[in-house]
C-alpha cells in the first residue's frame, strides 16, 4: 500500500469515528480538496505526492479533535510528523508537506514558500467553493447560527477564499463562484 492510501486510510477511519464532530467533513471537504490538489499539481508541474498527503491531512486536526479546530493548521502539522514518521516517510518530505499544511490557511497569513503549498492552499480554497453548501452546514449546524447570520458566514468565508486562489485556481472555479454570488445576492 503507497504512503498516499495509508494516509488517506488514517483520515477515512478518523473521519469515520464517532468522537468526529465534523461528520460530514470527508465527503464535502477532504475529498474535493485533494482532488482539487491534484488537478492544480498536475497543472503547475508541482510534487503531487507532497501535495496529496498535504491535502489529506491539512484539516486532520479538527476531525482528530474538534477542540484543535481554531488552531488547526498549527496541529494538523504535528499531527501529521507523527502519522509520517510511524510510515517511515523521509523527513525532508514531511516538512515539505508540513509546511503545506500549516500555510494553507489564508486568514493567518502565513507566506506560502513552495508550488506545493500554493496548491494546497488553493484546493482548499476552490472546495469552499465547490462544495459552498458545506459552509452553511458548518454555519448553521456547527456554529448554530441563524439563517441569515449563517449565509453571511458562508458567503464571506467564500469571498475570502476566491481572494486567495493562484489564477489558474481561479479559473477552475470561477463559473460556480459568480452562480453562488447570483444564487444569493
Amino acid at each position: 500500500m503507497s504512503i498516499i492510501d495509508q494516509v488517506e486510510k488514517i483520515v477515512r477511519e478518523t473521519c469515520a469515528k464517532d468522537t468526529n464532530e465534523f461528520t460530514y467533513a470527508l465527503e464535502t471537504h477532504f475529498i474535493p480538496v485533494v482532488k482539487n490538489a491534484q488537478i492544480l499539481a498536475k497543472k503547475m508541474g508541482a510534487d503531487l505526492e507532497i501535495v496529496t498527503l498535504a491535502a489529506w491531512l491539512h484539516d486532520y486536526a479538527s476531525v482528530y479533535d474538534a477542540k484543535l479546530m481554531p488552531e488547526h493548521h498549527l496541529h494538523s502539522p504535528k499531527l501529521a510528523q507523527d502519522i509520517l514518521g510511524k510510515l517511515n516517510y523521509s523527513q525532508d518530505k514531511i516538512d515539505q508537506v508540513k509546511h503545506c499544511i500549516e500555510a494553507h490557511r489564508g486568514s493567518q497569513g502565513i507566506k506560502r514558500q513552495t508550488l506545493e503549498a500554493e496548491c494546497v492552499a488553493s484546493a482548499d480554497a476552490m472546495a469552499h467553493i465547490t462544495s459552498f453548501p458545506a459552509l452553511l452546514i458548518l454555519a448553521w449546524k456547527v456554529h448554530n447560527m441563524g439563517y441569515q447570520e449563517g449565509i453571511d458566514f458562508a458567503l464571506a468565508k467564500m469571498e475570502r477564499s476566491w481572494n486567495k486562489l493562484i489564477p489558474e485556481a481561479r479559473q477552475l472555479v470561477k463559473e460556480q463562484y459568480a452562480a453562488i454570488k447570483k444564487v444569493f445576492k
